[in-house]
């Protein structure tokens, strides 16, 4: 991180006007080269890239906000609460912030197909304003698409699949994206800081997903999903979630700081640590997963493809004891990170040998990649994350808690 989060008069940290810009103008070259004339997205990370309006959690299955976005116009946001005082918190959407189209996920089955269509013809609407009836428009985000693209076909307009064009749009970060990605990952050490504080016997996988979250809204995060935390016989075989177990003396502990988001920006960071003296069983272990993770980021720089970082994991899934890919698909992986907790790209040996297709790394995606390893039938079980930005010679590293050798906690003995 470069500088400060918050807004100062001394000196220039993150542009938001830049960003906003940036961010748009890199959306709407997406919708050129995909051939489409206007986009309707539903997806609350792509309000947020379109448009900085933030989904709140309660209302994002609701499907109660989206924008539309013409190639070459700007972006009108439906249903930013009272629209009068979104404009007014937000000025740059000036006149742009419209009621809701409606909730057709709320809509009795007998009249959904005709709030479709009347929500259909404001955005046709808009459409016809900016010139744009006769090219095509991209459905994005919703879980009513089909209907949608049946409503919109029924006026002779023809509707596809909009996700792809957001996706592309999101792959390569801007510098101010990035420097918000640097934020968000040194925020994830202010929650490692506070949970190895806490680690000694007794407390409870739970509790410790409680501190690490506090810590979290405490540096000024907007949002996070619950941490990963599994300890003793729960990081065997690998798992991603928490209970109320009881730490106890000899435990290794992993917990992944993952959906942490400031500004929107998401961290995915894990750690394994040991509630008191590791045994040396365990040391080899955690270095083994090390290695392995390192491994995968060696082969991380522009040029390079997701195919080159696979091929530094296990070629078999009898590495960890199983027969199928489908089995350990997740014991060694990669994927994009920014707005959303799983962006693409997807790197993993398994996907690799099913016969995806490469995909070039470029100077400015961040990705983060993540190894487990433990033995079939064993008590224990190590997962280490790190995000990186890919460079032109490399990647940065955006993570910085200690990696190097297994943490103990809690050690009231020498």
């Amino acid at each position: 991180m470069a500088f400060g989060k918050y807004a100062v008069d001394y000196e220039q940290r993150i542009n938001y006007d830049r960003l906003r810009k940036e961010r748009l103008n890199r959306a709407k070259e997406q919708m050129e080269k995909d051939g489409l004339g206007c986009l309707l997205t539903f997806d609350p990370a792509n309000i947020r890239y379109l448009t900085s309006y933030y989904v709140t959690t309660p209302m994002r299955m609701l499907e109660m906000q989206c924008v539309f976005i013409a190639k070459n116009g700007e972006p009108y946001l439906f249903s930013g609460g009272t629209p009068s005082e979104t404009e007014r918190r937000m000025p740059w959407m000036e006149n742009r912030v419209k009621p809701s189209l409606g909730t057709p996920k709320l809509a009795p089955k007998n009249v959904q197909g005709l709030d479709i269509g009347r929500m259909t013809e404001r955005i046709v609407k808009l459409m016809v304003e900016h010139g744009m009836e006769r090219e095509p428009i991209g459905v994005d985000g919703t879980t009513m698409q089909a209907l949608y693209v049946e409503a919109f076909n029924k006026k002779g307009i023809k509707a596809v699949n909009g996700k792809s064009t957001m996706d592309e749009a999101r792959l390569i970060k801007t510098q101010d994206e990035i420097e918000l990605m640097r934020i968000t990952c040194a925020n994830s050490e202010r929650a490692f800081a506070a949970i190895i504080d806490a680690i000694k016997p007794g407390i409870r996988e739970c509790d410790l997903v409680g501190i690490g979250i506090k810590a979290l809204y405490e540096e000024g995060d907007d949002h996070t999903e619950d941490l990963v935390c599994c300890s003793g016989y729960n990081t065997n075989p690998f798992g991603w979630s928490f209970s109320d177990k009881p730490i106890r003396p000899g435990d290794l502990i992993y917990i992944d700081v993952d959906g942490a988001s400031y500004q929107g920006y998401l961290s995915c960071v894990y750690r394994t640590f040991c509630c008191g003296k590791a045994t040396q069983e365990q040391k080899d272990l955690y270095e083994e997963c090390r290695a392995m993770l390192y491994n995968g980021i060696s082969a991380v720089k522009a040029g390079n493809t997701t195919h080159d970082v696979a091929e530094k994991w296990p070629d078999s899934p009898k590495y960890w004891g199983y027969d199928r890919w489908s089995e350990v698909g997740s014991y060694a992986v990669g994927h994009g990170l920014g707005l959303t907790l799983h962006d693409p790209p997807l790197i993993s040996r398994g996907s690799k040998e099913g016969g995806w297709p490469p995909i070039e790394l470029k100077e400015g995606m961040v990705l983060a990649l993540e190894t487990w390893t433990g033995k079939k039938g064993g008590k224990d079980g190590v997962r280490l994350e790190e995000d990186v930005l890919v460079t032109k010679n490399g990647c940065e590293l955006l993570t910085r808690w200690p990696i190097e050798e297994l943490m103990e906690c809690w050690i009231p003995y020498k």
